[in-house]
């Protein structure tokens, strides 16, 4: 059955956006279908991270009024073969959301697509509750510091109000040295802390801001074999949502041939 994941942060910065499209590019490079739909009108970021800018004649928004059918604001991504996209409007000045168009549009996601990934905003608006509403399970996304931690205890205890049962917490820019030496929080406290379960950690790397620079997404390219570090830790989040038990970090602190990472065997 189709699945939709509610990737969101009650604080900016955290890396909602990048970790939303890890995780649809890892599911997609398993050979799910997905759509990633981005819910944040404010920032709207995910066509730059996708690389899809500028490429959509229609959007969430004209969607969500009636002035498109669902299928029209869906594009695919490129690079991928089973991954698809549905931008956010380029201004949304706080106009009415009809219910009934959101059910619409994630009532055809649900039968088009394996995964849905919904890249929430950062505040809680009439429109972030319209798409958690449509959601099946939370994705919290922290940074490895005290206050996004904080951020993602308050966001784990709404969604919990929301209605949320699956709730699971993405640690991204994880510095494991700097846990080691005490410096920063190691994973079991940031657990105990926001108490919510840990879905995957993301190692920090400035590679990650380098590949969206030059417009190379997770698992496409042939300029390496091996999958740098952060791609395998978002390959362990895909296979986790998949249903797999997979170690913490396996694939991360010694890199994975990419044809191996990505074929049953290696799965």
């Amino acid at each position: 059955m189709s699945r939709v994941e509610f990737v969101t942060a009650f604080k900016g910065g955290v890396g909602k956006t990048t970790v939303s499209a890890g995780i649809a590019c890892a599911l997609a490079a398993l050979g799910q279908k997905v759509c990633v739909v981005d819910a944040d009108f404010g920032m709207r970021c995910m066509d730059l991270v996708l690389g899809m800018e500028n490429v959509a004649l229609y959007d969430c928004f004209d969607v969500l009024t009636g002035s498109c059918e669902p299928r029209n604001a869906i594009v695919g991504v490129d690079g991928f073969r089973s991954l698809w996209f549905v931008p956010a409007p380029i201004r949304y000045r706080g106009e009415p959301l009809p219910k009934e168009n959101a059910d619409a549009l994630f009532e055809y996601l649900r039968t088009q697509f394996d995964f849905v990934i919904v890249d929430s905003s950062a505040e809680l608006s009439d429109y972030y509750r319209l798409f958690a509403d449509e959601s099946d399970e939370a994705v919290v996304v922290t940074l490895h510091q005290s206050t996004a931690v904080r951020a993602a205890e308050k966001t784990a205890a709404n969604l919990a109000q929301f209605g949320f049962r699956t709730v699971r917490l993405a640690v991204n820019c994880y510095r494991d040295d700097d846990a080691q030496r005490g410096w920063l929080p190691g994973l079991a406290e940031m657990i105990y802390r926001s108490s919510v379960p840990i879905i995957g950690s993301v190692p920090f790397s400035s590679m990650v801001q380098v590949d969206q620079e030059r417009r190379r997404l997770p698992f496409t390219g042939r300029d390496f074999e091996r999958l740098r570090p952060y791609e395998a830790a978002y390959l362990n989040i895909a296979r986790r949502l998949l249903g797999e038990q997979v170690p913490l970090h396996e694939g991360v602190r010694k890199p994975m041939r990419k044809k191996k990472a990505l074929s049953p065997a290696g799965r």
